[in-house]
């Protein structure tokens, strides 16, 4: 059953062109999982078994609702698995579990047409599978006349299905990179069967310490300490002074291939235009994938997991530095707004955590303004920013971050200017949206001393299309910084990360960095090694002045390392990276 859903999957979601050869390839190198998890669930049965060598038991009636739970299980890690791969671009694991305490939410990308198809189809899957497991039962066995004979056959089975679920006699047990074949992820992880997938991700959920240690203590010292070394001096200064009024603005999903002047389609005219009026960091990588991990990093300056989302984590999200709670200690007076559900990933507790006085969100806005399946769209929420604005007092400093939603999927919005292509066109409204905010702040008594700060939360993880899932183009995120309080306009060509932004704008302000010790302050003349790192749900990525690396996680095998790297100098550091963080997140 479960080789013809993975081919399935394969035609669902190949981005290119696959041979007949590749189809067969995946069917053949996924066995191995499968075969594990029909191990699984063929325990059962086989317990019922032995039973009924002693016991008369009705056989098919007992394991009928069994079976019509295995169908649906089956049916439904199939379609989670093929729906949710093109949005993340991983297989199915526990990392959807983080996101179902608020369904309303976990749905709001996709249509309700896109649901129904699912949910026939899940009706269809079940009743399927459910119809040929029922068949295939036996009402009963024969009565035998060699119980203890029968009962050794059966335990012989049950020792072969042990082998099937551990993976064999080898040291080594069945783990998801055992099926990795190819250097085309995509084929590896339509080798990958989700339901392993997904019970293997859950095993390892408490176990990132044993699966991060790289190296040892001196080892990874050696490795890491060089790599965040700046501090609060500035060997350029941006600003006309060192307490302008301050808005952030995240935009959701903004990445490079939208920006002309970052090698990108000619889709953010506007934010084009403010290029050459600002600040334009033109190698800046996003540090994880999804929203609630990107703000992690944006606003605390800290590192993303493969696995963890810290914002899921109150715990450890509140002993993070964050830029407002520094602002806060200024004097400055920090408001926070997004026209979703604030409440999604315990995004609110995170907020206020993170030193932000003035909250608003969804429930703030009438319902007939809620038009987007996540919430408000952009034009009103940046029209109640310029509100916001116009309100704050004169004689204090404040900071204003704006959260956008409007650029996510499902990409409906009311704008048109990109008709082809549904996906570029919602990133040409989010940026029409951010030229009226500026034509009116502008003319605004704010703007003189108003610093802008434009950066997204990540890029967007399957887009451009001719670029494929390790294409680091799909990292590559604008960050520009632009208003009245900006002395001149300036291009910074170093390589850096979404994470920089909290030490090297505090550095600007004159206020202390210490507190962000993974983030660089990136115009410091400590500023020695520029690099970017990027972690995503299976895989750790690295750029530096030699080259591009990715490494995935599930097999220990580098993906990609452009040019060669034979010492692997840049995994090395990654994986220290990795290990470090994860050591400072337990300590928290």
């Amino acid at each position: 059953m479960f080789v013809p859903l993975r081919l399935l999957f394969l035609a669902l979601n190949a981005e290119k062109n696959y041979t007949a050869g590749d189809y067969l390839d995946v069917a053949l190198s996924g066995l191995k999982l499968d075969i594990a998890i029909a191990g699984y669930l063929t325990a059962l049965p086989l317990l019922l078994c032995i039973v009924s060598l002693f016991v008369k038991i009705p056989f098919k009636k007992i394991l009928l609702p069994y079976n019509i739970l295995i169908a649906a299980a089956t049916a439904l890690a199939f379609i989670a698995d093929a729906s949710l791969y093109p949005f993340w671009g991983f297989k199915l694991d526990g990392t959807f579990l983080q996101y179902i305490d608020s369904p309303e939410n976990a749905i709001a990308s996709v249509t309700t047409g896109y649901l129904f198809v699912r949910f026939a189809v899940f009706v269809a899957l079940t009743t399927l599978i459910g119809l040929t497991l029922h068949r295939i039962t036996p009402e009963k066995f024969a009565k035998a006349d060699k119980k203890i004979l029968s009962l050794i056959v059966f335990l012989f089975a049950g020792g072969l299905l042990f082998l099937a679920i551990r993976g064999g006699v080898k040291e080594s047990t069945n783990n998801v990179g055992q099926v990795y074949y190819s250097d085309d992820l995509f084929l590896n992880h339509s080798a990958v069967n989700p339901i392993f997938s997904f019970i293997y991700s859950l095993s390892k959920i408490q176990d990132y310490g044993d699966t991060y240690n790289f190296y040892d203590e001196e080892e990874r010292s050696a490795l890491f300490d060089s790599l965040y070394t700046t501090d609060g001096t500035i060997s350029d200064t941006l600003l006309k002074s060192a307490r302008p009024n301050i808005v952030t603005i995240i935009l959701e999903g903004m990445g490079s291939v939208f920006i002309d002047e970052l090698g990108g389609k000619s889709i953010a005219k506007n934010f084009s235009k403010l290029c050459s009026e600002g600040v334009l960091f033109t190698n800046c990588y996003a540090n994880s994938y999804r929203t609630d991990r990107g703000l992690v990093c944006l606003l605390s300056g800290y590192p993303s997991f493969p696995q963890i989302s810290v914002m899921k984590s109150p715990v450890k999200s509140q002993s993070l530095p964050a830029i407002a709670s520094s602002l806060s200690k200024a004097g400055y007076h920090n408001t926070f707004l997004y026209g979703g559900d604030i409440n999604f990933t315990n995004m609110k507790s995170y907020i206020f955590s993170g030193g932000y006085n003035t909250l608003m969100a969804d429930t703030d806005f009438p319902n007939e303004a809620k038009k987007h399946q996540w919430g408000v769209n952009d034009d009103i929420t940046f029209d109640t920013l310029c509100s916001i604005i116009d309100r704050q007092p004169k004689d204090g400093n404040w900071h204003v971050t704006l959260l956008t939603l409007s650029s996510h999927e499902p990409w409906t919005v009311s704008h048109n200017s990109v008709p082809d292509d549904k996906v570029a066109n919602s990133f040409a409204y989010l940026d029409s949206c951010l030229g009226v905010f500026v034509d009116k702040m502008k003319k605004s008594d704010a703007w003189d001393n108003m610093l802008v700060v434009c950066l997204p939360d990540h890029g967007v993880a399957y887009y451009p299309q001719d670029a494929d899932r390790t294409d680091k183009r799909r990292t590559h995120i604008p960050l520009l910084m632009f208003g009245g309080a900006i002395k001149e306009p300036k291009r910074i060509d170093a390589l850096c990360n979404q994470t920089d932004l909290a030490a090297t704008l505090l550095a600007q302000l004159q206020l202390p960095t210490d507190e962000y010790k993974f983030s660089r302050n990136i115009l410091s003349p400590a500023y020695k090694y520029p690099f970017a790192y990027h972690a995503y749900n299976n895989g750790i990525q690295f750029i530096d002045s030699t080259g591009f690396s990715l490494l995935d996680l599930d097999s220990g095998v580098a993906l990609k390392e452009e040019p060669a790297d034979p010492e692997h100098s840049r995994l090395n550091k990654a994986k220290a990276i990795l290990q470090s963080t994860y050591n400072d997140y337990k300590g928290r």
